[in-house]
């Protein structure tokens, strides 16, 4: 099988030739690790853009998947710059120090100079919403990459797409802020519909916009979970949430395109309401957070595993052997019948060594070869 054979066939829980492996496809690691692992691999000839690196890198770690994502228009980016150290790397200079990005939200480099936190948000209540403007999907240049990048992976690999944000309460609060929004979840319901509803609105588009372009996935990050349980009650997730994520995946279902959902935690508590509206791949399923064998044996009929090896524990902390063996027990325990694609569950930072992390891919294609025999 190729890269795209063998990611579809597992999605569709079914056992390809071996467990199809991701971590490169839409930013899997943080930028500063991702630096370190060009540079051990000699991809360092920086007259190659960061895609055409990354591209080579996922090649060599045997990536069966390649990202594209809404980025933002050709008129912002003239009077922006781009810095990958910020959590959205396009921005405007307020200062030297802050960046505001395209839906106006500014972030500061942190104390540690490798990741970015929000310092300013845009909506201030109801009446700022009125007069704020959603960025438009069908401003010129934000899919020109995409259109760029997809004949030359569509026939290869299965290609994942980003609408270029972090759909609905990840989003909702950095425009809003954390606790506002929380409060007005409760008090002014009115304001977080109007909210949602214009983030449903671009990210339609988005999408919509990909799938006729010819991906295979989109994907919809949304943070709404943490080490031990939901960050937003379940309640409040399937009262605002729920039905907009219902509207966006059916629109995009039709054409025929797959859907990952990524959350950080223990999301639990939703599972079965994302494969009631569509899911079709959960992402990371930290081993921290919820155990993957009872995961793949509550809900491995009708959700695909993405992720799953440990990223708090083992690859900081372990040794090639350990790598290897949770790489082993999690083909063993949740690789049956396919359903299970293999990759650091989450960003991974700079305590992790990289010896660690290519043996994650060097044990899955050892063994996680069709049929299993462990």
């Amino acid at each position: 099988m190729d890269s795209k054979e063998r990611a579809l066939t597992a999605i569709q829980r079914r056992e390809p030739d071996r467990v199809p492996l991701e971590g490169v496809a839409w930013g899997e690691w943080s930028y500063p690790f991702l630096l370190r692992l060009l540079n051990h691999f000699g991809i360092t000839d920086e007259t190659h853009g960061l895609i055409e690196r990354q591209d080579r890198l996922a090649e060599k770690l045997s990536i069966d998947f390649r990202p594209v994502r809404m980025e933002p228009s050709a008129e912002f980016k003239k009077k922006a710059v781009n810095n990958p150290l910020f959590h959205y790397s396009w921005g405007i200079p307020v200062n030297s120090e802050t960046l505001e990005d395209e839906w106006g939200v500014r972030r500061v480099l942190n104390s540690t100079r490798l990741q970015s936190r929000i310092v300013h948000h845009p909506l201030r209540g109801r009446e700022s919403l009125e007069g704020y403007s959603f960025p438009d999907p069908e401003t010129p240049g934000r899919f020109d990459t995409a259109e760029r990048l997809l004949p030359r992976w569509r026939d290869r690999y299965a290609v994942s797409a980003s609408p270029g944000g972090d759909v609905f309460f990840s989003q909702a609060w950095y425009l809003r802020g954390f606790t506002e929004l929380i409060r007005d979840m409760y008090v002014d319901p009115g304001f977080v519909e109007a909210l949602f509803d214009g983030l449903l609105h671009v990210y339609l588009k988005a999408c919509n916009r990909f799938a006729d372009l010819g991906v295979d996935i989109v994907c919809l990050a949304d943070d709404v979970a943490m080490q031990t349980g939901m960050i937003v009650s379940a309640d409040l997730w399937r009262r605002y949430i729920k039905p907009r994520m219902k509207t966006l995946i059916d629109a995009v279902k039709r054409k025929g395109v797959y859907i990952l959902f990524h959350t950080d935690g223990n999301c639990e508590a939703i599972i079965p309401d994302l494969i009631e509206v569509g899911v079709d791949i959960l992402n990371p399923v930290q081993p921290e957070c919820m155990d993957p064998t009872r995961i793949k044996r509550l809900y491995g009929d009708e959700l695909t595993l993405s992720g799953t090896i440990s990223l708090q524990r083992t690859l900081p902390y372990g040794t090639i052997q350990d790598v290897r063996k949770e790489v082993a027990t999690r083909i063993k325990t949740c690789g049956h019948n396919g359903g299970l694609i293999i990759a650091p569950s989450n960003q991974t930072l700079l305590d992790t060594r990289i010896e660690n992390f290519i043996a994650v891919y060097e044990a899955a294609k050892e063994y996680g070869r069709y049929p299993l025999t462990m």
